[in-house]
């Protein structure tokens, strides 16, 4: 019952979107009038009065043949507001509550908040995100490749792999390819010509390791992905020489400038991964392998001043998650450490680097206390903006990340809630490792809504439409893989049944949904072509560059260039309204709009064509012709008339169609 009632946190229906303190906010609901004669309150609770709701009645600001706007203003003057609605429905003699998760029944309100000086940048809210693992993207400089037995890392001789050759199952950690920055660069036209307007790169300083979550240098690119300008023959000093090397260290810097550079001049952003949680054995204040000298680091003297960087017990520093290589550096008891990192956060988003942000790694995981924590990254953000206004802020979380944002402490997450986790569960079943398999939620509409709907009200304001949505990435097995439902990973099924077995259509519906749900839609490299791989390591095989001509490449790339270029087109993917419309076993269709654009997207992952009848006046829709301007498989019907607001049809088996009104 009363379907059709409708708020966000869009243009739409929140006035102005990034309000600050002494605005005039307008937050407006909507009704549709065939539920007769209502009236309406919204319920303001504020942080100085947190236990009681001022009623606030709202007034009828305009309205439509469907629907009546009610709104109401008040000015800010809070730190954050929280709000939900009541409406007074007088013909039925029923009152509702209506919160960011939508008509509150049977369950306790989510409240819509406000958070004045909350702002994110303008150019993150929906752009297009690729994620580049460095050394398995693309090797334009050989002469910056680790060579075999180069150093010892985790009890292994490190090896040089052939560009064909895939990762080891057990040892994909110490095993090199080559990529590097000059590869990226060198493909920044291919990027631009996909569509991509931001890159995340996986760390790029100092690392022994092929992933670089294990910081060496904080203040320097690694040369291995940079400029080896100094060297040796020595195989006993090379690993040394290539890292510590003044004039290694300052061209791999300004190699970084000058991709950024680059990437601007194709408004390509270029966003950093932040491992500040931990370092690594080999980083200067712990020096495990005395690469710094004998005397220095905690590992080799426990009474240097560093010691107060990390957390003891029994004598030993500890270990993220008990990993001695991953020392935990300790937030709880030194401002320096405070300032040291926020220092590393302002270096690379200020000049002569400029990045454009940064994604932080494991970030709720940073210190022992959740509120020194939170502390903490709202102090790296003000420095990081401070700097560079425009930089974004994102977290790695796998939660529900409201009281960081709250807090002013991140921008917006990775968005596992609100994309790769309810998307590959209702087309796959399928965890994002690999290692669970649920048939029950395939096509499990209700479960779908019911979990989008609580992660949207998760993310307030703004940080809905920047969090990236990812169906791939460097720690999950590939989209492609998830695809095939099956429970492996690379040591136990082998890499050939990753690439088995691969459902085409519900590839390309998983991507379609990851570019029309709320939003910024990232690719991880490869997944423009359907790389196929495991979890970790085998998700991280290197680009087939020398391959990409073949047909099935082609044909997937062709297919990822149109999705890419529809979307970049409609303004209402980005920060629109959505709205779910009619659902059922294994269909699903909603809307997304704003003052300009009406988008249906219509969804069915069955085996068989479904029969639809879909109240698009919902998303205010009436009358006229809906055209389907982007379907992941060939249709017959483009085009669909609306009578009385609501469009009937077919769906072809396993497939995704858009729909825009003419």
């Amino acid at each position: 019952m009363f379907f059709g009632i409708y708020s966000d946190q869009s243009e739409n229906f929140l006035t102005p979107t990034n309000p600050k303190i002494g605005d005039d906010v307008i937050v407006k609901i909507r009704v549709p009038k065939k539920y007769g004669e209502v009236s309406g309150n919204l319920y303001l609770l504020t942080k100085k009065n947190s236990n009681k709701y001022k009623h606030s009645p709202m007034h009828l600001e305009n309205e439509n043949s469907l629907f009546w706007y009610f709104s109401t203003k008040f000015k800010l003057t809070e730190r954050y507001i929280r709000y939900h609605f009541e409406l007074n429905f007088i013909n039925h003699n029923k009152k509702i509550k209506y919160d960011s998760r939508g008509v509150a029944e049977n369950r306790h309100i989510e409240d819509f908040v406000i958070i004045p000086e909350f702002e994110v940048p303008k150019w993150a809210i929906g752009a297009v995100y690729y994620q580049i693992f460095p050394d398995r993207f693309h090797n334009s400089d050989p002469s910056n490749d680790p060579v075999d037995g180069e150093y010892i890392y985790d009890g292994e001789p490190i090896k040089k792999k052939e560009w064909n050759e895939l990762p080891h199952p057990t040892k994909g950690h110490t095993e090199f390819y080559g990529g590097d920055l000059k590869g990226i660069i060198d493909k920044l036209d291919y990027l631009k010509d996909l569509g991509i307007e931001v890159i995340y790169l996986n760390p790029i300083f100092v690392s022994p390791s092929p992933h670089k979550y294990d910081t060496q240098d904080y203040e320097h690119i690694d040369p291995h992905l940079g400029v080896i300008v100094e060297d040796t023959d020595n195989l006993s000093e090379k690993y040394k020489v290539r890292t510590t090397s003044e004039k290694n260290l300052t061209e791999s810097d300004k190699l970084f400038a000058r991709l950024v550079e680059e990437a601007h001049k194709r408004n390509i952003k270029v966003v950093l991964d932040g491992v500040f949680n931990h370092c690594g054995s080999y980083h200067k204040w712990v020096n495990e392998y005395k690469i710094y000298g004998e005397n220095v680091g905690v590992a080799n003297d426990q009474n240097v001043p560093e010691s107060e960087f990390f957390y003891w017990h029994k004598g030993e520093y500890e270990g993220w998650w008990g990993y001695k290589s991953l020392p935990k550096l300790n937030y709880d008891k030194t401002m320096l450490v405070w300032k040291y990192i926020s220092k590393i956060g302002e270096k690379w988003v200020s000049y002569p680097y400029n990045a454009d942000g940064w994604r932080l790694d494991v970030a709720r995981d940073l210190g022992k206390n959740k509120n020194i924590n939170k502390t903490f990254w709202r102090y790296f953000r003000k420095i990081v903006k401070k700097a560079n206004k425009n930089a974004v802020i994102f977290a790695e979380d796998y939660e529900s990340p409201k009281e960081w944002i709250e807090s002013l402490s991140w921008d917006g997450v990775m968005n596992y809630i609100g994309s790769m986790d309810p998307i590959s569960y209702f087309l796959t079943g399928t965890e994002k490792h690999n290692d669970e398999f649920k048939p029950e939620l395939i096509g499990n509409s209700e479960w779908f809504i019911m979990h989008l709907k609580w992660a949207w009200s998760q993310l307030p304001l703004n940080s809905k439409y920047i969090s990236l949505n990812q169906l791939s990435n460097h720690d999950h097995s590939r989209w492609a893989t998830r695809t095939t439902k099956k429970i492996g990973r690379a040591h136990s099924s082998g890499h050939k049944e990753a690439e088995t077995g691969i459902d085409w259509d519900i590839f390309k519906i998983g991507y379609l949904m990851a570019f029309t749900l709320p939003g910024a839609p990232g690719l991880y490299y490869g997944d423009e072509i359907g790389l196929a791989g495991w979890t970790d390591p085998d998700n991280r095989r290197t680009f087939p560059w020398e391959n990409l001509n073949e047909k099935t490449y082609q044909e997937r790339l062709i297919f990822t260039k149109n999705m890419i270029q529809f979307y970049k087109e409609l303004s209402s993917l980005k920060n629109g309204s959505v709205e779910f419309l009619k659902w059922d076993k294994g269909f699903i269709s909603y809307g997304v709009w704003n003052k300009d654009e009406h988008i249906i997207v219509i969804i069915n992952i069955n085996e068989t064509p479904y029969e639809f009848e879909i109240p698009v006046w919902i998303s205010e829709i009436q009358d006229g012709i809906l055209k389907t301007i982007f379907n992941t498989k060939p249709v017959k019907n483009k085009e669909f008339n609306v009578y009385n607001g609501v469009i009937k049809g077919n769906i072809p088996e396993k497939c995704a169609i858009v729909l825009q009104k003419l």
